[in-house]
């Protein structure tokens, strides 16, 4: 009976969840939209996106006995962050610039952490909070200027090192030339794919290891030359699978091609789990 009647007197607030959410969908629909086809595009830089908020409520979720002992206040800051967040989001709308229309939604999070809990508990939930960063696309435009140079670099180096190995190849631009055919850096090989979804890794493995935070620090920047020598590994694979058995082996709709992908991902994250492993070793002792 005590247990049916606090679920009665919590049910308000599972109600104002409900409605808040609603709202929240109304109010950014073609920008979830928007979210959603960035997600599931083709070459997209942000599959990872689904997995974000899943991995930040279970940051806060563990967190729970921790936050039910703080204080919950109110902050007129909060109000003000909600009001900020919802003028971007309109004139991003009107002005169809729905990457600012995306970010302002961690910053309506923010605010409404901030307005109905309070500086303390806001603070507490911070990194979860400030992780969903991870899950809002860039813009498109920023997107190809960082691709382009990224692309050129792990072109320039894995010619390099296929031609130190004795085997004889040429670049010219974007395009690595072999005996068997004429191989095309694209965007998925840039390695900004990997580098986003690494940082993400590296944030959210350095936040739950027990580490100092310098230690924390270091392997959340390790993520970067991971992610990157990872895919220029990758593109020598690629560059050598064309080089012995030709350039339809090693096209994009290939086999290899979508397994160097995930190998990527497997040896990068290993690696980045044995450098986080080895630092906590070293704090433990």
């Amino acid at each position: 009976m005590e247990k049916l009647m606090k679920i009665r007197l919590r049910s308000p607030y599972y109600l104002y969840g409900l409605i808040m959410v609603g709202l929240f969908v109304l109010v950014y629909y073609r920008t979830l939209i928007w979210m959603y086809g960035r997600f599931m595009g083709a070459d997209s830089y942000y599959s990872h996106g689904f997995i974000i908020p899943f991995a930040s409520a279970f940051l806060i979720w563990q967190m729970r006995g921790i936050l039910g002992k703080l204080q919950i206040s109110y902050s007129n800051y909060g109000l003000a962050l909600i009001i900020a967040a919802l003028v971007i989001h309109l004139l991003s709308t009107i002005f169809y610039v729905f990457s600012s229309s995306g970010f302002s939604i961690l910053l309506l999070i923010f605010g409404i952490s901030l307005f109905i809990f309070g500086k303390e508990v806001t603070k507490a939930v911070l990194f979860p909070l400030l992780f969903l960063i991870f899950m809002f696309p860039l813009p498109e435009a920023f997107i190809g200027l960082l691709a382009n140079p990224l692309k050129m670099n792990a072109a320039r180096i894995a010619t390099f090192f296929v031609d130190q190995a004795g085997i004889s190849v040429y670049r010219e631009g974007f395009y690595i030339n072999t005996i068997n055919g004429e191989l095309l850096v694209g965007n998925p090989c840039s390695g900004l794919r990997s580098l986003i979804s690494f940082l993400g890794i590296g944030a959210f493995f350095a936040y739950i290891l027990d580490i100092s935070m310098a230690k924390r620090s270091i392997l959340f920047l390790l993520s970067i030359p991971i992610a990157l020598a990872t895919n220029i590994l990758r593109v020598v694979a690629l560059v050598l699978v064309t080089h012995y058995y030709g350039v339809e082996k090693a096209s994009p709709d290939s086999f290899f091609h979508d397994f160097s992908g995930i190998m990527v991902f497997v040896i990068g994250f290993s690696v980045l789990f044995l450098i986080g492993r080895g630092l906590y070793g070293k704090n433990k002792k």
